[in-house]
């Protein structure tokens, strides 16, 4: 049940074990809790008014936010400070001592540390038409949102130089999707649903239904290395970010002459969500039909689509300014895929 493990610095493989023995190296991973953990809290609000229109149909408008205090957020606290990093870089290397030898607990490497002090506020406009009488039922959803706060996740603060400066770690959160539209329908036919046995059973009561999605990309933020060990943001030098549609493709998603790696002395100043991430455009589609064979006996097809229309969804771009693939995509969600299926029920 257990194995052991040596490491060896400078040798071969001939001797391996003649080699020097490796430094002893700080103990592993230590996860630490705030004695002064404080119980997270949301407060939550909404107004909203509702309308029924003609033909069964019904229009909600809302205006829907929460605002969330304490919550938890779990950040390296034996990271040296920009400043320390800084002045350790400006020692010869022949003479700089090792990052382990300045950072705040000496002797320990990562202590991941239980806080609760992360924040974050949604607020957004909510609309909502459905319709449920009919040949077609629907219902059609639309959010105009803003999601920012100070830590996406748990352990979201702290991937960065100053991860305890909530000020600068500020901005939307990394779930934020400003804009989202969503349709579900279906239509039964009513050709020939009243025809004679034959036709009504070959060509009568067929549903089409389907789902569609459309919905802005998410916000992302740029960073990269620099001669000060840590990645950090990266420098933004101006100008507009976003290019134009027919400028902007899978080999360049953005803008990447606005950006830079920080400089030596800079922490970076590209503000958080500053690139948009390509959207997300999906239409499922699915037509069937119950074919009657006798009383007991049924026999029920379905023909689905997803992403009848083969739209190319783009994963996010890469927005790490040190990396040659900066502003490049190099995948996608799953292109059109259709199956059909039969199913007896008796």
């Amino acid at each position: 049940p257990y194995s052991y493990q040596a490491q060896f610095q400078n040798g071969n493989l001939a001797n391996p074990s003649g080699a020097t023995a490796s430094a002893l190296g700080p103990q592993g991973t230590i996860h630490g809790l705030d004695p002064n953990l404080k119980v997270p809290v949301t407060y939550t609000y909404n107004f909203g008014i509702q309308r029924e229109l003609p033909k069964g149909t019904l229009l909600s408008v809302d205006y829907a936010g929460h605002v969330s205090r304490h919550l938890f957020h779990s950040p390296n606290i034996n990271e040296p400070t920009f400043a320390a990093l800084i002045a350790n870089q400006a020692i010869p290397s022949a003479r700089r001592p090792v990052t382990n030898s300045i950072v705040p607990y000496l002797g320990y490497s990562t202590i991941d540390e239980f806080l609760s002090d992360a924040n974050d506020n949604y607020n957004a406009l909510q609309t909502y038409l459905t319709k449920r009488k009919g040949n077609t039922v629907m219902t059609v959803s639309y959010t105009w949102s803003k999601a920012l706060t100070d830590a996406s996740s748990y352990n979201s603060a702290g991937d960065i130089v100053e991860g305890f400066n909530r000020r600068f770690n500020y901005g939307p959160a990394s779930y934020d999707r400003r804009h989202i539209f969503v349709a579900t329908y279906t239509y039964r036919l009513p050709i020939l649903r009243d025809q004679g046995a034959i036709l009504r059973t070959a060509f009568g009561g067929w549903e089409v239904s389907g789902v569609t999605r459309l919905q802005s990309g998410a916000l992302l933020t740029p960073t990269g290395a620099s001669s000060v060990p840590g990645d950090r943001r990266s420098e933004y030098l101006g100008g507009a970010v976003a290019l134009p549609s027919d400028r902007r493709g899978p080999d360049r998603w953005f803008n990447t002459a606005a950006f830079s790696n920080a400089p030596s002395t800079g922490i970076g100043n590209a503000g958080v969500g500053i690139i948009q991430a390509p959207g997300w455009e999906n239409w499922d589609l699915s037509l069937r039909k119950v074919f009657k064979i006798r009383e007991r006996f049924a026999m029920r097809f379905t023909a689905d689509s997803f992403n009848i229309m083969n739209h190319v969804n783009f994963d996010a771009p890469n927005v790490t300014s040190s990396s040659t693939a900066f502003g490049t995509i190099t995948g996608a969600q799953p292109a059109r895929n259709i199956q059909f299926g039969l199913r007896l029920t008796f």
